[in-house]
Formats: C-alpha cells, sequence, structure tokens
C-alpha cells in the first residue's frame, strides 16, 4: 500500500503523527501540580553551604508560590523541606527526590522506590484544599500555604524540555525524509527506525526530566520504559545502517540479529530479570555503541578502492560515533559506572541533533543514500505547508477568532518570511555555486572562433576546468553527459571533433558531481555545438562566395577581355572593357539588379555574344523562346550569362567554327540552354575538363538543374537546364 503514496504524503503524515505525539507529551509535561519554585538538589553557590531538602533557587513570578500570603518564601538562601497535604500526609524531601534519569539508580529495587516516592509527592501536591511548604531558613523551619496550580504553563517549561523534543522531531523528519525517498533500501529502513527510536527517546525524558518536582509514579514508570525501548530501537536502527551501508556486509536474514539480541535485552529491562539499570540497560546500549564502531571499521576497511563510498562513510560514520557516542560517553557509561550524568541529559541530546544534521548536510554534499539537491525541495515544500498550519493554529488562538482572515495572514507570513529563508536555507545547505554563465559563454565562444587544433583543444579542457573544477580530468569516451559512479565522475563528449572527457572528484575534490553538473555539461556542449556549427556555415559561406567570384570573373570578365582582344576598333574595344568592368562590380557586390528582366538580359548578352563573333568572323543563330517580360532571379540570370558566355568562348577558343547557334528556352518555370558549334569536336571521355566546363556544370547542379556535353566530328552541343522560383515570375 505504500507505494502508491508520493513521498510528499508519506513525509507530511509522519511529520502529523510525530507532532501530534509531541503534543501529547507537551499534555503530560503540563499536567502537573505547579508550585512556581524552581529546586535543585544542588545550589549552585561560590561557597558550599549545609541544608536539607532541595534548594531553592528561584520562585517565578506570577506563581502560587509567589502570590503565597505572608512575608513570602525566601529564594537563593533557603530549602524546601517538606510538604504536606490538607489530608495530613507529610512527605520530607530528599535531594535525590530530584533524581533526572532513574536508571542512574544502583538497583532496580531503587527504582521502585524512587517511584513509589515520586507517587507519593505527586499524591501530596494534587491534594485538595492546597499544600503546606516547610522551608528552612537560618536554621529555622517556616510553613507556607500554597494552593499549587492545576496546570503547569508553556512558558514554566524550561529549555531542556524543548531542546529533547527538538531532537526528536528533527531525528525522525529526517529519517522520514530520506526514507520517503528511497523507502525501498535498507538503508533509508534503518535510518528511520533510528530516528523514531531517537524520537521514542527524546520525548519521554523532556517530560519526566524537565519535571518541577514529582510525577505520578506510574507514568513515570511508563515514560522511562519507553525512554529505553527508544535508545536500544536507535541502536538497533544504527548497527542495521552500517551493516548495509555503504557497502552490505551480511545478507539479509542476519540483519535481525540486531533486533532479537537488544529486543531480548529490553525484555530483560522491562522486566527486571538483571541486577540492576547497569547491567539491564547501560550495558546494552554502550556494547551497541562499541558495536557501530566496531561496523564503522570494519566499512572503512572494505571501501578501501571506492572513494564514493569511503567519502559517505567517512561522513556518516564520524557524526554517529561523534554524536551517538558523545551522550553515551557523557551520560550512559558515567551512569553505568555509578558516577553520575557529565552533563545535563537534556543537553546532552544535542549529540544526536549533530548526528542527523549531518546526514542531511551529508545528503547535499556526498549524495548520501543516493539523493540528490532534489531531496530537499520536497523537505522544504512540506516544512512550509507545516510552518503554515502552525501559524494558523497559533493566530487563531491568540490573535484572529475566525478561521478565513486567520489562515490568510499565516499564509502572508509564510510567503514573506519562509520563502526568502528557504532560499537562503538553500544556498548555504547545498552550496550552489553557480559558475559565472558570461564568463562560461565568453570561453565558449573562444573555443569555437579558435582554429582547430591544440590550441581550440587547450580551451575546451580550460572550460571545463573553470566550469566543474574536478580534482583530475582526463581523455574519455561519452555519447552524451553522465554521471559515472554515482556522481564520482563525470563523462562529457566533446563536440565536432573535440575530446571526450571524464572528470573525476567535483569541486576539487571536495563533492561528488550531481544531476545539476551534469545538465550544464549537456548545456555547455550543446552551446559549443552551435557555435562551432555557426562557424563552419560561415566560413562554408565565405569559401563559396569566393568560388562564386572566381567562376563569375572566369566565366565573364575572361569572356569579355577575350572579346575585347579580338575585336578591331578602338571604340568597340573601349566599349567592351566598360562593360567588362560593370560586370565586375556587378560581381563583386552581387546585390545590383536583384530582379532582371528575362527578355532585356536575353537581349544584352545576345549583343555581347554577337559582338564576339562577329570580331572572330564567326556566324550565329540565336533562337528565344517563351521568354517574353518574365522577372528572372539574380542567381538565374547569373548562370544563364555564365553558361551561354563560356560555351561559345570554348568553341571559339578550341573548335574553330563556322557557325554558332544559342537557343534559350522558357518551358513553365524550367529553364533550358543549348549552345552548338559546327567546330572540330573532342573526346568528352578523353580530355580532362578544365575550369569552364567544371564551372557551368557546377553552376548549374548547384541550382538542382542537368548539364550535358556532347561532341563529336560534326561538332559540340552543350546542353543545360534548372528551375527557378515559381512564385517571382512576373507575366
Amino acid at each position: 500500500m505504500l507505494v502508491r503514496f508520493t513521498p510528499n504524503v508519506l513525509l507530511s503524515t509522519a511529520i502529523a503523527l510525530s507532532v501530534v505525539l509531541a503534543a501529547v507529551m507537551l499534555g503530560l509535561a503540563m499536567d502537573q501540580r505547579w508550585l512556581g519554585l524552581k529546586l535543585e538538589a544542588e545550589p549552585r553557590l561560590a561557597i558550599p553551604v549545609s541544608f536539607d531538602g532541595l534548594w531553592i533557587d528561584a520562585i517565578e513570578q506570577d506563581s502560587p508560590a509567589a502570590e503565597q500570603p505572608g512575608a513570602g518564601i525566601p529564594a537563593s538562601v533557603a530549602s524546601l523541606v517538606e510538604v504536606a497535604g490538607s489530608d495530613g500526609r507529610r512527605v520530607r524531601l530528599e535531594p535525590g527526590d530530584l533524581v533526572e534519569e532513574p536508571d542512574a539508580l544502583e538497583t532496580y529495587a531503587d527504582m521502585r522506590a524512587f517511584f513509589a516516592r515520586q507517587d507519593e509527592i505527586a499524591a501530596v501536591l494534587r491534594s485538595i484544599g492546597g499544600v503546606e511548604l516547610g522551608v528552612a531558613f537560618l536554621g529555622q523551619t517556616q510553613t507556607y500555604s500554597v494552593s499549587p496550580g492545576r496546570q503547569r504553563p508553556v512558558s514554566s517549561l524550561p529549555v531542556a524540555f524543548w531542546m529533547q523534543i527538538g531532537v526528536g522531531l528533527a531525528g525522525f523528519w529526517i529519517g522520514a525524509w530520506i526514507w520517503a525517498l528511497r523507502r525501498g533500501e535498507w538503508a533509508t529502513r534503518f535510518l528511520l527506525v533510528a530516528g523514531a527510536g531517537l524520537m521514542i527517546s527524546a520525548f519521554p525524558a523532556a517530560v519526566y526530566s524537565t519535571r518541577e518536582l514529582a510525577l505520578p509514579g506510574g507514568l513515570f514508570r511508563v515514560l522511562s520504559t519507553f525512554n529505553h525501548i527508544g535508545a536500544l530501537t536507535f541502536g538497533v536502527g544504527m548497527i542495521g545502517l552500517f551493516l548495509v551501508y555503504p557497502r552490505r556486509l551480511v545478507s539479509p536474514r542476519w540483519l535481525a540479529v540486531p533486533t532479537v539480541v537488544l529486543g531480548a535485552w529490553q525484555i530483560v529491562d522491562i522486566r527486571q530479570l538483571a541486577g540492576g539499570p547497569g547491567l539491564g540497560f547501560h550495558l546494552a546500549v554502550v556494547l551497541a555503541m562499541l558495536t557501530i564502531v566496531i561496523l564503522v571499521a570494519i566499512q572503512f576497511k572494505v571501501t578501501r578502492g571506492h572513494p564514493r563510498d569511503r567519502a559517505a562513510l567517512a561522513w556518516l560514520g564520524l557524526a554517529v560515533i561523534v554524536g551517538a557516542g558523545g551522550f553515551v560517553v557523557t551520560v550512559i557509561a558515567p551512569n553505568a559506572l555509578g558516577i553520575g550524568a557529565v552533563v545535563s541529559q537534556g543537553e546532552a541530546f544535542l549529540f544526536f541533533l549533530l548526528v542527523y544534521v549531518v546526514v542531511a548536510l551529508g545528503v547535499a554534499r556526498y549524495r548520501l543514500f543516493q539523493l540528490d539537491e532534489w531531496a530537499f525541495r520536497i523537505l522544504f515544500y512540506v516544512v512550509g505547508v507545516l510552518l503554515l498550519l502552525a501559524l494558523d493554529a497559533i493566530l487563531i488562538v491568540t490573535i484572529v477568532d475566525e478561521r478565513a482572515p486567520a489562515f490568510a495572514l499565516s499564509l502572508l507570513i509564510v510567503a514573506l518570511a519562509w520563502l526568502p529563508l528557504r532560499d537562503m536555507l538553500a544556498r548555504l545547505v547545498l552550496r550552489r555555486a553557480e559558475p559565472a554563465r558570461g564568463n562560461l559563454f565568453r570561453q565558449v565562444m573562444d573555443v569555437a572562433l579558435t582554429p582547430p587544433g591544440r590550441d581550440q583543444q587547450a580551451r575546451w579542457r580550460a572550460l571545463l576546468e573553470d566550469a566543474f573544477r574536478p580534482l583530475s580530468i582526463a581523455p574519455g569516451k561519452a555519447e552524451a553527459p553522465a554521471l559515472i559512479d554515482d556522481g564520482l565522475a563525470l563523462a562529457v563528449p566533446g563536440p565536432r571533433g573535440l575530446p571526450d572527457y571524464r572528470l573525476d572528484y567535483a569541486g576539487g575534490g571536495r563533492k561528488l558531481f550531481s544531476l545539476r553538473d551534469a545538465e550544464l555539461a549537456a548545456e555547455l556542449t550543446a552551446m559549443l555545438a552551435n557555435a562551432l556549427e555557426s562557424r563552419e556555415a560561415y566560413e562554408k559561406g565565405v569559401a563559396e562566395e569566393r568560388e562564386r567570384i572566381a567562376r563569375d570573373i572566369h566565366d565573364n570578365i575572361g569572356v569579355q577581355l577575350m572579346g575585347a582582344l579580338h575585336s578591331p576598333g578602338l571604340a568597340r574595344k573601349d566599349m567592351m572593357i566598360r562593360e567588362t568592368l560593370t560586370d565586375l562590380r556587378d560581381i563583386i557586390n552581387n546585390a545590383s539588379n536583384p530582379d532582371l528582366s528575362f527578355d532585356e538580359m536575353l537581349a544584352d548578352l545576345r549583343s555581347q555574344i554577337s559582338e564576339h563573333l562577329f570580331a572572330a568572323g564567326v556566324k550565329m543563330k540565336w533562337t528565344v523562346e517563351n521568354a517574353g517580360s518574365a522577372i528572372l532571379p539574380l542567381t538565374a540570370a547569373h548562370t544563364v550569362r555564365s553558361v551561354v558566355r563560356e560555351a561559345v568562348q570554348n568553341a571559339l577558343k578550341h573548335g574553330q567554327p563556322e557557325t554558332i547557334s544559342v537557343t534559350v528556352r522558357l518551358e513553365g518555370d524550367i529553364i533550358k540552354l543549348s549552345v552548338t558549334d559546327d567546330g572540330a569536336g573532342f573526346d568528352p571521355g578523353s580530355v580532362q575538363a578544365g575550369n569552364g566546363l567544371a564551372n557551368m556544370q557546377a553552376r548549374v547542379t548547384s541550382l538542382g538543374g542537368r548539364f550535358n556535353v556532347a561532341s563529336g566530328a560534326v561538332g559540340t552541343r552543350i546542353e543545360a537546364e534548372f528551375a527557378i522560383d515559381v512564385a517571382r515570375i512576373a507575366q
């Protein structure tokens, strides 16, 4: 059934359940008779003093103890030695009544006596009609009548309470977050188990370790039991995690062993079958911690030769050893040895927060559990929804009575505060150091404009180094940008003849490559491919333009100068040279007369050809069919003139004909040309074609036409036909 739910739904459900459980813990913490006294087992004074009972460190303002009649209970100089109920029950108080963690007692019998005493004190405080407080001051005991508050205010709960609740929530949320994204993997399941164990352990401890004086004995016993269950559950989760992550050490059937062993130990603790909590609970926790350390060491050995797994282990293993180990060293181990906790249990729970904060950062930097930056989008989304609901509830309770305005105001606050904060957190957590796109674009253009060769390859390599800052870069083979070994390396193909590269260890070896890096590599290669293609197209255009100019000079200018050379009259020579200069300008500009009248162009061409043939003493037959007043595109006009001129020039130069016939026919959108002479022919198969024939053929075929040469003893015939743009013909 879980497979059907999205990660958002699963994470939201887990958060909702944990918040409900936290609310229950808050209710239990507040459901105490409240005096308003801040009591200490040992006074925090520079000079030690002897006293009986519990030291009164301070009295909270607006509390029942502060409002009692008379001179008032003295603070910081007196002690609370006794509480008495209206029914006559009296309990003498001892420093042991404020023990923060009952499993620090030596035996289970001591724990049972402690719970019984707590129950007795709580019963006195719940007496109808108020209680009497026996306060010792300067050797004298004075009685004060106080009516305890029926409920402890939220504001009186110490910071330690909220710290433990916060640590429990953070551990469970992060575990649920990673599990929701990879719930089919054993590693994330064990991480969720550890997070749930931390919450189950921290929540009850938050209630009983921050009590004012006493809790009902039965409730205290249940909370302490769940604290033990949560601690061992955390151990099961962490042991199971390092059995399978980052490398699997055992087969799946052995994964149940930690649960069986620690579960049996938990039964011994609950049934109080051991000599005391030191053996029944503390020893189990210490051994679980040692097991975790041993598994981390084994994982360190088996990940040799696997840098990605070694990096994940170093990050996660160190966090667990420092975090969980710090709690064991400062709280569990000292209690097991009977010397007492080094620091407050509420403060020591912050060690566990370190574990889960490091896990979240590890997802961002080392892609722990094969997660990437996209995982944070889900986390930020769910947190935003949670903030919206929390603000809505707070506003309804405190300021705004109606639901709709409260929700609208909550939505506005979240939009103005959370969204910018989310982006800031993303930058801090994910360390997004995007390379300057303008600089990358300039480098791409530098690579594209550098002539092919070593310099271009060197610039391509420098571009990749600046964009990704890999620890090493080496030639590779890639079809497309892709992550290798789950981000250990990045394969980048070289566009259009540039070498492929393999980039290892992003950010100078400080992180793994992500999907964002692969997307950037794809963007750079596509950009460079387009730039190289544009450069090649430009160079091809330049080459074609040079070739066109060379053909035009050979076909047109050469023919006209040859005609001028053979012209007998100076006036005619001058005229033909002037026309040649005009044609030369047209060839260079290629822009004059973009659209030419077909019949006018043919008339000019006939005049030029007839002069050439007249000067050479050759007869001409000129035939034009269906030309009319059609408008001829510039390329077609150049092709007609070049083919006719070159064909006539070749006949004069090589054939020594008596007559040359020129036929031009327009059939629909097809132009057909034919130049025939009666001179000495040649064998097209045995004679190497010169620039003239090659240029004519190139011009015609570039327009998609056909070109043919037929020659023999009776002369030579050159034929060409090609299509023109029908839409540009105007009758």
